[in-house]
């Protein structure tokens, strides 16, 4: 009678089982979407398997977003899914997993992008200058609580053939940038990897948006003149030595940015 029950109960949990991962992807986001800190639309597919036609965070849009459920993750009592969509020219990958208090959990993130037109997907406000080359970047983990802000960050973003236009296009280089979240604040670290523009230094970036660092700035070989005018008219008088600069502003006023020549 047990060994009964027992075959029952486990051929009731595979039906369960069964109907949940075969539900189709909208009725299940039509239930439960309003618990993550994303919108989606365009749902096609089941919860085990999918792809929505875009994914918005943060009002920026992730397009052909596809999804496959780890079965492994299951054992564990955890619903990871494999992710992968587009970001204008370039690509997304992810692992994601969500609590049910609407937190949301990346592993394993990959991106590549255009970098102008990450800039301007990003940026709340026009920068004073064009931005152009390739970004790309690996990150470890990226922690969002349930109103889709980052409370833990652990990755690296890399900036190829960067450069600049104000008018006419200046060539910088190859930079990095290493993020780590401390106490609800994301510490970062940029390094010069190659470039005619040294700019090694850190800073910090609080919940609000407000960023202090300091930085050294330097002319290096291949520098074209009109940069080296540029850096005295903002008031470094000796580009090609080591400047040392401590700088504060807002992500969300770029032009207010301010600097201080130590």
């Amino acid at each position: 009678m047990i060994r009964i029950a027992l075959l029952l109960c486990l051929g009731l949990l595979v039906f369960v089982a069964s109907l949940v991962m075969t539900l189709p992807a909208a009725h299940a986001w039509q239930w439960f979407g309003n618990q993550l800190p994303v919108q989606a639309h365009g749902l096609r597919g089941t919860v085990w398997n999918g792809e929505a036609a875009g994914v918005i965070v943060e009002g920026n849009q992730i397009e052909a977003v596809r999804w496959t459920l780890e079965p492994r993750a299951l054992l564990g009592g955890e619903l990871r899914y494999r992710l992968q969509g587009r970001l204008d020219d370039g690509a997304l990958r992810a692992v994601a997993n969500s609590n049910r208090h609407g937190e949301l959990r990346l592993e394993d993130v990959r991106f590549d992008a255009d970098a102008a037109n990450l800039v301007r997907r990003f940026s709340t406000q026009p920068l004073p200058v064009g931005v152009h080359g390739r970004i790309d970047g690996y990150f470890n983990r990226i922690e969002l609580d349930a109103a889709g802000m980052p409370t833990a960050v652990d990755g690296i973003i890399n900036w190829h053939g960067g450069a600049i236009s104000v008018g006419e296009t200046y060539r910088l280089g190859d930079y990095a940038v290493r993020l780590r979240s401390d106490n609800g604040r994301i510490n970062g670290e940029v390094a010069t990897i190659d470039a005619t523009l040294r700019v090694d230094g850190d800073f910090r970036l609080e919940v609000d948006g407000t960023v202090t660092g300091e930085v050294i700035y330097q002319t290096l070989d291949g520098i074209h003149p009109d940069m080296v005018q540029g850096l005295q008219f903002l008031g470094i008088p000796e580009p090609q030595a080591e400047n040392r600069i401590s700088f504060e502003g807002n992500i969300n006023n770029p032009a207010g940015f301010q600097g201080y020549l130590q």
